[in-house]
């Protein structure tokens, strides 16, 4: 690997002009060009780890996924990898799957590679494992669910808002039995889609019978299993708060020969692209994810460039509602 001094011999300048080049100083024309070129012809490439001993940084950042299979989790990471790759930055990856028992180790592995800030997706605020970021005095990042803590930013949606309009429209539509198929409510964003469930029944002066509610956990499986047991108890809407769930209960849907918009209304959360796809298109809710991971690295670079100085702040994003044919009016 060509080193700066060979670069500065190539391009006949001294080798502090090629730092101030690196550094994003302003040089004569020509010497940029020169030194453009010495760069290209011996495939130099900048130690950033080396540069980030001598800055105390090492312009990588830690990015901790509860979840990396599904699809807002894949959209996520992009996101962010592609903001902080435009300012210098790379990211250490890593999963707790959604194991609190994991993110001890998991932290611990960030601190010992010296990152420059931190983005954590779907901690819950009730884990004590959590209380090692105490100790932790670099930027931080919360996303999906808020964190207390002074100088950390969570960053959030309007789960239970967007939900109790989906909800609300199907009330109006005269639905009396709709069928929830709800997840864990151990869970801070499960809870909140929940809450807006009950808004809107409250709004409508009406109640949501415990035999309408199924409890999954996530999973495609336990979707298709809620809609068996929800159709048995006579529902003629339903809205699924997850994506795996959902084609679950769009399976059960089909199996039993149901037509969507016709004998059943449906909604769920979460955007998947086979949404457009069925006839009619589907009811969802779309999360926002690029701008989430827009905001995160921003905030985070941001963070970091006032070395953590900045108080913490709590920023909640509009989900859209794309409203499709998928819901309608209930049969007399």
């Amino acid at each position: 690997m060509a080193t700066i001094q060979e670069v500065a011999k190539y391009a006949r300048v001294s080798v502090g002009s090629v730092s101030r080049y690196l550094n994003g100083h302003k040089l004569r024309p020509d010497n940029i060009k020169k030194i453009e070129t010495a760069i290209e012809v011996l495939g130099y490439k900048e130690n950033f780890f080396a540069k980030g001993l001598k800055s105390n940084q090492t312009r990588s950042i830690g990015l901790l996924m509860n979840n990396m299979q599904n699809n807002f989790s894949a959209s996520l990471v992009a996101k962010i990898d592609d903001v902080l790759e435009q300012q210098g930055y790379t990211i250490l990856l890593s999963n707790y799957r959604d194991d609190p028992n994991r993110i001890e180790q998991k932290i611990a592995f960030f601190e010992s590679r010296a990152v420059d800030g931190l983005i954590i997706v779907g901690a819950e605020q009730s884990w004590l494992q959590l209380e090692c970021l105490k100790n932790y005095d670099i930027p931080i990042i919360s996303i999906i669910t808020p964190l207390d803590s002074p100088k950390t930013d969570s960053i959030i949606v309007d789960n239970r808002a967007s939900t109790k309009k989906v909800i609300s429209k199907m009330l109006s539509l005269s639905h009396e039995k709709i069928g929830v198929i709800a997840a864990p409510q151990t869970d801070y964003v499960a809870r909140e889609r929940f809450l807006g469930i009950l808004d809107a029944y409250e709004s409508h002066n009406k109640r949501l019978l415990e035999t309408d509610i199924y409890y999954g956990d996530y999973s495609k499986t336990s979707g298709k299993r809620a809609m068996e047991y929800l159709l048995s108890e006579g529902i003629t809407a339903v809205f699924v708060c997850n994506y795996n769930m959902s084609l679950g209960a769009l399976q059960t849907i089909h199996e039993n020969k149901l037509v969507i918009g016709k004998d059943i209304s449906f909604a769920s959360y979460d955007y998947f692209d086979a949404s457009d796809i069925f006839h009619p298109k589907l009811t969802v809710i779309k999360q926002p994810i690029e701008e989430i991971g827009m905001l995160a690295a921003e905030r985070l670079l941001e963070k970091i460039k006032n070395n953590n100085q900045l108080e913490g702040k709590v920023f909640t994003l509009t989900n859209e509602i794309l409203w499709r044919d998928s819901i309608v009016k209930k049969l007399s």
